[in-house]
């Protein structure tokens, strides 16, 4: 075909985009005539096709149809191919202009659409290959056979921490950790931290920070056992699995300080906060760039009372910004610290498209500002919840706004610093100063602590787990006792949580932010893999 037939399409669909006569349907395949030649044919746009383009975005006919997020998508990929055409300079400019703007100023689906579009700049990733040291046989082993094969030496009696039994050892500031799988966990992700442990040991990598990797530790050979005895009582909060699989591991002596402490003689005054989250943001970036991900530095989700009887078991997917269940509890124990990232069994090898990449950037940053939040709220646990008049705790006045501005920001450059390889150079389309003021509101107010076990959810438990369920909530045995079964809805305050039950996230800026932020890493990537750096 002839160049000119190519600009005579370009106009065409310039003309059904312009025109008010046109449906729907129509503007949409116009939009994905123009996305195909901006992948062609990218010379023959000029700035005349991006005015139009963005003019799609502030459309109210457009802006108001169900399926607006799509044509929304498809005009956002054609402006980011545009915008990474070098070739022509003036509508590359001002199509990446156009896309800074959007993810200014627009909100909602219109911002998620961009930000996925930007998000999905073409590259692979390659993660590594984890060799599976394990053998099938698993040794059975007694505590002091522990201690004797593994030559540790304690200093006193172990403690639980967690699930994991912990001893301080006469090697100075190392602690011997004997990581016990959960009751409902395969020993298939003790298996996997092992792996991971080796492998980010042994493997040809280098931080420029603090990280420090745990020792793995082999009893017969073998990184899993099952424990046969424990030298002290198991808390009664503990679930074990019944076959006591366990892994042992040295680590430092800090590895248990988590970034957010309640407790006033752990915890954390905000310079060093700051550094520690700083340089937890910059690993997490670095880690995915080299296709190691962490999918779960804390536990997200949107419904944890559903979990067990829905697809998504409950897991929070933050694109689609539902209410985030239990935040402040999500924060308890980050799986990162002042030792660095840790819980290597949530650890996974990724390999393939940015596009695919771009959710779980975006879940590492949501919860790096979520434990954020909740520094500031762990200076004063007794303000959660209710008051004694039934109104929301205001726990306001323990976040220092500034601070936390410089944090948000941190958190954003350093990550990018990790993931790109370089810093971020010009002016990030945030807006830091309105989302710290609304996660002021938000976080230090708990107005959503209402959560609903509907009928459908009792249903599907036993009469056991049905009691066990809502003592776990908070009931005593006796008012459990007098509840029936899948009679009716019962409301928990299981709370605080950020929006109401099955509702949207209270703070959607938060959601725009990671979006943001998690594309604009990507774009940087990209840029420098296709030498326009």
């Amino acid at each position: 075909m002839k160049q000119i037939d190519f600009k005579n399409d370009l106009t065409s669909a310039e003309n059904v985009l312009r025109g008010e006569t046109y449906d729907f349907m129509a503007k949409y395949l116009a939009v994905g005539q123009l996305c195909s030649l901006a992948e062609t044919n990218p010379g023959i746009f000029r700035l005349k096709t991006v005015s139009i383009l963005k003019s799609l975005f502030t459309n109210a006919i457009v802006y108001r149809q169900t399926q607006a997020y799509f044509l929304h998508k498809e005009t956002a990929n054609t402006l980011c191919r545009l915008a990474v055409y070098p070739q022509n300079t003036p509508v590359a400019m001002e199509a990446r202009r156009s896309i800074m703007d959007l993810l200014q100023t627009a909100k909602g689906r219109t911002h998620r659409a961009v930000a996925e579009a930007l998000g999905s700049l073409p590259f692979t990733i390659e993660g590594p290959a984890i060799r599976n040291g394990h053998g099938k046989n698993i040794p059975v082993v007694s505590w002091q056979d522990l201690l004797r094969e593994t030559g540790v030496v304690l200093c006193d009696a172990p403690f639980f921490m967690g699930r994991s039994l912990v001893g301080v050892t006469s090697n100075p500031g190392r602690i011997l950790v004997v990581k016990l799988a959960g009751a409902d966990h395969s020993p298939q992700s003790l298996h996997t931290e092992t792996d991971w442990l080796y492998h980010m040991r042994n493997g040809n990598y280098a931080f420029p920070v603090k990280f420090h990797i745990p020792q793995p530790l082999e009893v017969q050979s073998s990184p899993l056992f099952q424990l046969q005895d424990i030298p002290v009582p198991v808390p009664e909060n503990r679930e074990l699995h019944p076959d006591r699989h366990a892994i042992a591991f040295l680590a430092g002596q800090d590895y248990f300080l988590y970034p957010n402490e309640s407790v006033p003689e752990k915890r954390l005054d905000s310079h060093t906060f700051k550094e520690v989250l700083f340089r937890n943001a910059f690993l997490f970036g670095r880690l995915s760039s080299l296709g190691i991900l962490h999918v779960a530095p804390i536990p997200l989700f949107h419904n944890r009372v559903q979990g067990f009887r829905r697809d998504d078991h409950g897991l929070y997917e933050w694109q689609r910004a539902g209410r985030l269940d239990r935040w402040l509890e999500s924060c308890l124990h980050p799986n990162f610290g002042v030792s660095g990232i840790r819980d290597f069994e949530h650890f996974e090898s990724f390999n393939g498209e940015s596009r695919m990449l771009y959710p779980h950037m975006g879940t590492q940053l949501l919860s790096l500002f979520l434990v954020t939040g909740s520094y500031f709220r762990n200076k004063d646990t007794n303000r959660v919840g209710f008051d004694g008049e039934g109104n929301p705790m205001d726990a306001r006045d323990c976040f220092n706004k500034p601070l936390l501005m410089e944090l948000l920001d941190g958190i954003f450059s350093h990550y990018y610093l990790g993931f790109v390889g370089r810093k971020f150079t010009g002016r990030a389309p945030l807006n830091l100063d309105g989302l710290s003021t609304r996660m002021v509101d938000e976080m230090g107010v708990d107005r959503f602590m209402e959560e609903i076990l509907r009928v459908a959810d009792q249903q599907a438990m036993t009469d056991e787990t049905f009691f066990r369920f809502l003592e776990q909530r908070g009931f005593s045995k006796e008012d459990a006792n007098c509840l029936k079964r899948g009679e009716e809805d019962i409301t928990l305050f299981t709370g605080p949580h950020l929006g109401g039950f099955n509702q949207r996230i209270s703070i959607p800026e938060l959601i725009e932010s990671v979006g943001t932020m998690a594309a604009l890493c990507i774009y940087g990537k990209y840029c420098d893999l296709s030498g326009q750096a």
